[in-house]
């Protein structure tokens, strides 16, 4: 894997913060902390419409196109970046 993993994980865990920021605002008592091991829908309690919506954002910020079979096997950050990563070096 020739992509900065690292650097892919700041950038994913940075839009995830910007993503979820409307509805910590509403609702401050369910902010985490992101980290790689945070698990998309039960640490952050993501819909699967809102993982789709999250999903076109990370697409677009890395302009890659992630394969719905793939989703099956990402639940983390980490799993995400993983995917990302995979993307970037095809």
């Amino acid at each position: 894997m020739n992509t900065n993993i690292v650097t892919i994980e700041q950038r994913v865990k940075s839009l995830l913060v910007r993503y979820l920021e409307p509805h910590w605002a509403a609702e401050p008592k369910s902010r985490i902390e992101v980290t790689s091991a945070t698990n998309l829908t039960s640490d952050l309690t993501l819909d699967s419409f809102q993982v789709m919506e999250f999903l076109m954002e990370i697409e677009d910020e890395f302009d890659i196109a992630i394969d719905m079979n793939t989703l099956s096997d990402v639940h983390t950050v980490s799993d995400l970046c993983k995917v990302v990563a995979s993307q970037l070096d095809d």
